[in-house]
């Protein structure tokens, strides 16, 4: 079983919980073990664990506390994911190049396995990494994560059995997208440094700049990030199609 150290929080990054926790989101950390913790900690964002390369697992907030760690984010239909979730940075500098170590893999089943089991609200399904529920402006814990391992230990899902289909239009795939959990197109841009989410992408509010629109493309190679690692363009293949199918229908 995992050992957990304490490390709690010096900052004011954080604030009590008033939603039922459901989802947990696993990120990189892109710093080394000390500058993780020192920013995590001290910094304007945070964390509930710190997982190092070793398989230490640092604990920084309490399940029933809100962490920075999501940011601007959507998952199955509803934004805000920071005020429903547990957030675990997994020490790596950057998970679309470096492996992660077997022993920092294990620990992390046996966290996740605690955390899952103390917030019985989250789901296979709500196990997500910070690239699925913010497409286009993350893209950790990147295409080296091994999702796969994670799902045969009983973490998230993984769409097995699936069979090649036709591709189809872009609606159809964004529905299915959408029936996985991701976001359905959008809009985002900057206020007061702070991202927010821009309705009309033409004609976003006063005060509001660097609009950036996400399409299904983007949330398609968020998806691809994930379950097809080495094929993640956003331009669906007909295997994409039967993994969508599949996972849609877990």
């Amino acid at each position: 079983m995992v050992t957990i150290q304490n490390a709690r929080i010096q900052s004011a990054s954080f604030r009590p919980r008033t939603e039922k926790v459901d989802t947990l989101v696993l990120h990189f950390t892109a710093l080394d073990l000390e500058a993780s913790l020192r920013v995590l900690r001290y910094g304007e964002v945070s964390s509930h664990y710190v997982l190092a390369e070793d398989g230490t697992v640092y604990q920084i907030l309490e399940d029933c506390e809100v962490g920075w760690h999501a940011g601007l984010s959507m998952w199955r239909g509803k934004t805000g994911v920071n005020g429903r979730s547990i957030g675990i940075e997994i020490v790596n500098l950057d998970g679309n190049t470096r492996d992660y170590p077997t022993a920092q893999i294990e620990a992390l089943i046996d966290l996740c396995t605690v955390i899952i089991a103390r917030n019985p609200g989250i789901s296979h399904r709500n196990v997500v990494g910070h690239s699925d529920i913010a497409p286009k402006r993350k893209d950790d814990p990147g295409v080296k994560f091994p999702w796969k391992e994670l799902a045969e230990a009983g973490i998230g899902l993984w769409p097995s059995g699936a069979q090649s289909e036709v591709v189809a239009a872009q609606p159809q795939i964004q529905s299915f997208l959408e029936a996985c959990g991701y976001p359905k197109e959008h809009a985002y841009g900057t206020r007061d440094g702070a991202y927010v989410y821009v309705f009309d992408s033409a004609n976003p509010p006063v005060g509001v700049s660097n609009v950036v629109c996400v399409t299904t493309k983007d949330i398609l190679r968020a998806f691809q990030l994930r379950f097809q690692p080495d094929n993640a363009t956003g331009i669906a293949l007909p295997s994409t199609m039967g993994l969508l199918r599949r996972l849609a229908a877990m």
